[in-house]
């Protein structure tokens, strides 16, 4: 159950484009909590370039579980690094398909706000990011996919500081 008077908001886009500092730094400046994204700790203990649809899943569990555990510790705001959505369209890519699981408990996971990040920060190399898809495709996956939940939105644009002052104006809105 969902700690009333929280809202939720979802930080997506593709990746190497600053959602976990974005989180981490709305959180420190609303004196909250944030979600981090359970597939990079998923894959710190197993072999990211040798996973199944049954590893999307697990994640899947996972990251709801995280978000409705942390709910209940957030003030204000619960800042979630990544959705179901980053799943799906990593499922769809790598796949082709997606497992029922998360085309069900997408429709059934609700946030009251997505900032999509676009993709003017550069790409940094990190051990488990591939970049195999162009980032351009996946900000238009996921924008497509946001528009078709019908929660409201914002494209995040420009370098860090200039990120984190136009979502806390956003926020500051809501």
């Amino acid at each position: 159950m969902e700690k009333r008077g929280i809202l939720k908001i979802a930080v997506v886009g593709a990746e190497s484009t600053g959602k976990s500092w974005l989180c981490e730094e709305l959180a420190r400046h609303y004196k909250t909590v944030w979600v981090p994204e359970y597939a990079r700790e998923y894959f710190n203990d197993s072999d990211i370039y040798n996973y199944t649809l049954d590893d999307l899943v697990v994640i899947a569990k996972k990251q709801i579980a995280l978000e409705q555990q942390l709910t209940n510790q957030a003030r204000r705001f619960l800042f979630c690094d990544t959705t179901l959505i980053t799943l799906k369209i990593w499922a769809e890519l790598e796949f082709e398909q997606t497992p029922d699981y998360i085309d069900q408990h997408l429709k059934d996971t609700h946030y009251d706000y997505y900032l999509i990040t676009d993709n003017q920060i550069p790409w940094e190399a990190d051990p488990l990011r591939q970049n195999k898809h162009s980032r351009e495709k996946l900000f238009e996956m996921n924008l497509a996919e946001v528009q078709k939940s019908l929660i409201p939105y914002t494209i995040i644009s420009g370098k860090r500081q200039e990120r984190l002052k136009n979502a806390v104006k956003i926020m500051e809105v809501l």
